[in-house]
């Protein structure tokens, strides 16, 4: 009697575990595979994601700017994008002032003569270090970027009065720290001017950030990054004249970056 009893107990204990193995083995071998992300945002099977794009603002310790990425997963957690910004750089030893008697002229900087910005292409390469596996938690990646920086130098126009203060004209002109003196420069031009005159300076960047994907939604990202950029150019810019400071050639930055994304699944 004992004996079967036993025997009906391991039986059911097998029973029970064939059928919680043949549960555990079906939720795992459906169309996709299902994991812990699927309690986090309610979507059933977790999707791998094939695309992403995004947009951002930053701000770096010479100036700012915007871009624009697009590109694939590789596997799950690294991708690879071409990317695309437009950035302006000032000179750290810029300082504005103005005429001390015409207090309506514009702000300029005396011994700036250029203004400089750069236009970035870049590869990136993105590679996810912790996950986001809750609501409200962040996924940390890093990001390398590599790619080639167009410096813009444009000539900086200034405002000159004639003869002397008071003045009876105004002429546009491009900034020559060599004639033009506080006593003589009325104030900042518009900028459009020299735009006819800008000229193209090659070079290459590079970077690295740590970026912190925070939200509750998998499909938006909304991110923070933070890193160092480079940019070095085949010759000196001159932004402030070289009777001020010495030209350079590379650009070290810090930058913080703010951006917002989507990442999608396209059939191939």
């Amino acid at each position: 009697m004992r004996e079967d009893v036993n025997n009906r107990f391991i039986s059911v204990v097998l029973f029970a575990g064939a059928l919680l193995f043949s549960y555990s083995f079906s939720a795992q071998t459906q169309d996709e595979v299902s994991t812990g992300k699927d309690a986090v945002y309610g979507e059933g099977v977790d999707v791998l994601f094939s695309h992403t794009s995004g947009a951002y603002v930053f701000a770096h310790t010479q100036g700012a700017g915007v871009g624009f990425r697009y590109g694939t997963f590789l596997t799950a957690k690294k991708s690879r994008s071409l990317g695309c910004s437009l950035l302006y750089l000032r000179h750290e030893k810029e300082e504005k002032t103005y005429n001390p008697v015409y207090v309506e002229g514009l702000p300029y900087v005396l011994g700036k003569v250029n203004s400089f910005m750069i236009f970035r292409v870049y590869v990136e390469s993105r590679r996810e270090l912790t996950p986001k596996l809750r609501k409200g938690a962040v996924q940390v990646a890093s990001v390398f970027r590599y790619g080639a920086s167009l410096g813009l130098e444009k000539p900086v126009y200034l405002v000159i009065g004639y003869p002397e203060i008071p003045y009876e004209i105004f002429v546009d002109e491009p900034y020559d720290p060599i004639e033009h003196f506080y006593n003589d420069i009325y104030g900042r031009s518009s900028w459009v001017n020299g735009l006819d005159e800008m000229t193209v300076v090659p070079g290459v960047s590079a970077s690295y950030g740590l970026t912190f994907e925070y939200g509750n939604e998998r499909t938006v990202t909304r991110s923070v990054e933070v890193g160092a950029t480079i940019d070095v150019f085949y010759r000196p810019v001159e932004i402030m004249s070289e009777q001020f400071v010495d030209s350079k050639f590379a650009f070290l930055n810090l930058y913080l970056k703010l951006g917002l994304g989507s990442k999608w699944t396209q059939a191939r």
